[in-house]
């Protein structure tokens, strides 16, 4: 029968809520079993954390109430185990740092594009399906260390949370019966303050306790018990409990117990109390792992395990639990009889006789060599990510990517390949020194030609057992059989190779994807990086030949155009001529375009430094400033905006200037508020609707007197300050320019 795997519940906090919504969208389309819930605070995350049960806590770092370094300490107050994944958007070596100091389970940078999501995915799987297999792996061995038939897990209430079938039978219920009940269902009133008094305190001081207690059966009766309490880590209560009445079912029982414990599947040690502590049992399990014999191993202490690579610290905990008559759990570096090093987790707790007295050692050893050096790739994968985001160029990037894959994943023979537009091709960019050996120097491929061209164009890993039984397969004469195809999005791909068939198994390949998102993600970086490279030498080009162009119109225009001033000047003086009136105005004309011309070079495209200006007072300075002849200027307008007084000047006075040289010298001008905004308008002649297009345009004109540039100016000024502006008709049929968008200070 298939099993429906246990959904994984997951909280986003995010303080951009589309953000959230999207990426949880995302998260579902990459694994049906995740459910997740959004918050946009990490306030409100911690609600639900109190109300929730979740398995892995997503969070941005910057967000307005607390940080996510704070929101993660939040949490690990109340939990130092719950997967907490940051995923910002902020990334630095700071943060990093801080996170990890904070007890952060993965730390991750959001990029752009959707494989970011695969990646988060992959982590939180990750993250969740780690702790849920510590999390079983302690419940298993509360139940191990007791080591009895009868076993019952009560709450910290004092509740059945778990009764096996030995357990109820021998209280004559339906193990479904007793759950959710307390224990004081199963003593008889005048023995329950005995355990309130003695019993528990005893527990809770010391963690465990054995002795004998008067069980009360369904049906009335009572019987005489053997009772181990052991009080876990996760304050949960592990009762065992053995009927005594009859000695014979005791040994019985013993013999069975003894039968679990050889047949356990973690190895069980039992060692004397005393300063050698050595072992007087040890279990089948514990001379699989270790590869010695039972007589090899009978009478010394488990220290011969030990080797040049054991760390301290673990050792110093375990002697010093022992000298303490405590429990303790460790990791350490073990090694086998042949010499192999294996990572060994070890649980020691004391064993008590009926007084108290610790008599014995029982130990509980478990291979986790393989868990260990898989948390330890993902370490070195995360370590790894920080020296590819420092990288500058597509190259670097390559041979930090091909390092990674042959000295943390193992892959020795590896390339990445990345796509040359120009090809259009895949080129070998890096490649590890085995991958020469094994092919010599690794191929272009070009479009539908090998397996590698395939599955780039799919964005989908694969692993295939045997290359040279696939259709499109590069060299079928390849030494090559197992192969692993990681593509890297759109930017090329990462190729494995083994002269072993199926040398690549699922953990390859996740481990693989893992680090192809991280190599994207650094080319996304260089490539965004190389853009803006691109973008800001695009500019200095653009502000040098502007630059160049200011000093051609400022000094080589008006120059000339001064001396031809002058020149005029002087030839009013000596004689007088209709023609000299002609060439002052247009001396004038020349001298209003240089004007223009120079305000719309020089001034920026955007405005950084706005006070608060009055709009009413501004407006009739700027009136002053422009030939208005007998024009008449009305202001409806008491607001204050938030603008660059200077620039919004030239607005101004342009907008004056343009209404009076088409509306007439007696035209009105009004200038009134809107709600998120104001308008200049006239009573002139307005402007035709199919020229409303064209009035922005530098240059445009229909006044003999006009440079064309004056709505330009305007139009600048508007998008420097990011505004919008309009033209229509105004109510007297003039024309009507709206500004919206400002933002008022007066409000």
């Amino acid at each position: 029968m298939t099993t429906t795997p246990d959904p994984i519940h997951i909280l986003h906090v995010d303080d951009e809520p589309g953000f959230a919504e999207m990426t949880a969208s995302f998260l579902k389309r990459e694994d049906d079993r995740f459910v997740v819930q959004t918050a946009t605070s990490a306030t409100a995350g911690l609600d639900i954390l109190a109300d929730s049960d979740i398995d892995c806590v997503v969070s941005d770092y910057d967000m307005p109430d607390r940080n996510g370094i704070r929101f993660l300490e939040a949490v690990r107050e109340e939990s130092d185990t719950l997967p907490f994944i940051l995923y910002t958007g902020k990334g630095s070596e700071e943060i990093a740092s801080d996170a990890i100091s904070a007890g952060v389970t993965d730390y991750l940078q959001k990029e752009s594009g959707t494989d970011q999501y695969t990646v988060l995915a992959n982590r939180i799987t990750n993250a969740v399906e780690s702790q849920r297999v510590k999390r079983e792996r302690n419940r298993q061995l509360d139940a191990i260390e007791s080591a009895q038939e009868g076993i019952s897990i009560l709450d910290e209430d004092g509740r059945f949370v778990f009764v096996n079938e030995a357990y109820a039978d021998l209280y004559g219920y339906d193990p479904d019966e007793m759950v959710g009940e307390h224990w004081e269902l199963l003593y008889q009133e005048e023995d329950i303050p005995r355990i309130y008094e003695d019993i528990i305190p005893t527990v809770e001081e010391s963690g465990y306790w054995t002795g004998e207690t008067t069980g009360l059966r369904a049906d009335g009766s009572t019987f005489t018990e053997d009772h181990v309490l052991a009080l876990t880590d996760h304050g949960e209560l592990v009762c065992t409990v053995r009927d005594i009445s009859d000695r014979q079912e005791d040994q019985q029982e013993l013999s069975r117990i003894k039968r679990a414990i050889e047949e356990a599947p973690v190895g069980i040690t039992l060692t004397t109390r005393g300063d050698d502590n050595s072992l007087i049992y040890v279990n089948k399990q514990f001379l699989e792992i270790t590869g010695y014999t039972e007589s090899e191993v009978l009478g010394r202490n488990c220290r011969f395990l030990q080797g040049e690579e054991t760390e301290p610290e673990p050792v110093d905990a375990m002697r010093t639990a022992i000298e303490a008559e405590e429990p303790v759990s460790v990791e350490l570096r073990n090694y086998r009889k042949d010499g192999t090093m294996f990572w060994n987790q070890v649980s020691i707790a004391p064993v008590r006789d009926d007084d108290g007295t610790v008599v014995n050692y029982v130990g509980f050893q478990q291979d986790v060599t393989e868990r260990k050096e898989h948390e330890q790739r993902l370490e070195a994968l995360s370590e790894s990510m920080r020296e590819l985001i420092q990288a500058d160029t597509r190259e670097e990037v390559a041979e930090i990517g091909v390092e990674t894959a042959r000295t943390v994943l193992g892959l020795k023979a590896n390339t990445i390949h990345l796509y040359d537009e120009s090809g259009p091709c895949l080129r070998p960019v890096a490649a590890s020194e085995a991958t020469a050996d094994l092919i010599g120097d690794p191929p272009t491929f070009s479009p539908g030609d090998s397996i590698a061209w395939r599955v780039f164009e799919s964005g989908d890993a694969v692993a295939l057992d045997d290359v040279r039984a696939d259709p499109d397969v590069y060299n079928s004469d390849t030494r090559i059989r197992g192969g692993l195809y990681l593509p890297l999005g759109e930017h090329g791909i990462l190729l494995a190779g083994s002269e072993t068939a199926g040398g690549f198994d699922q953990r390859d390949t996740v481990l693989g994807e893992l680090l192809a998102g991280n190599i994207t993600s650094a080319l996304q970086q260089v490539e965004g990086t190389e853009q803006l490279r691109d973008r800001e030498r695009e500019l200095e080009q653009h502000n040098d030949r502007l630059e160049a162009f200011t000093s051609v119109v400022s000094h080589d225009l008006r120059n000339p155009l001064n001396v031809a001033q002058g020149r005029l000047q002087l030839a009013r003086e000596e004689h007088e001529s209709e023609h000299l009136a002609a060439i002052e105005r247009a001396h004038e004309r020349m001298d209003t375009l240089i004007t223009d011309l120079l305000t719309l070079a020089r001034d920026g495209e955007t405005v950084t430094d706005r006070e608060p200006v009055a709009l009413a007072p501004l407006v009739e300075s700027c009136w002053t400033n422009v030939e208005t002849a007998d024009a008449t200027l009305v202001t409806d307008i008491d607001r204050t905006i938030l603008a660059n007084e200077s620039r919004l000047k030239q607005l101004f006075e342009n907008l004056v200037r343009n209404a009076v040289e088409h509306g007439g010298a007696d035209v009105t001008v009004t200038v009134g508020a809107l709600d998120d905004g104001f308008y200049v308008a006239d009573d002139g002649p307005g402007i035709p609707a199919d020229d409303r297009d064209a009035v922005f345009e530098a240059g445009y004109s229909t006044g003999a007197s006009g440079t064309g540039f004056g709505l330009s100016i305007v139009k600048q000024v508007v998008e420097a300050h990011g505004w919008e502006i309009s033209v229509g008709d105004s109510a007297d049929g003039g024309a009507r320019f709206e500004i919206t968008g400002v933002s008022f200070t007066d409000a």
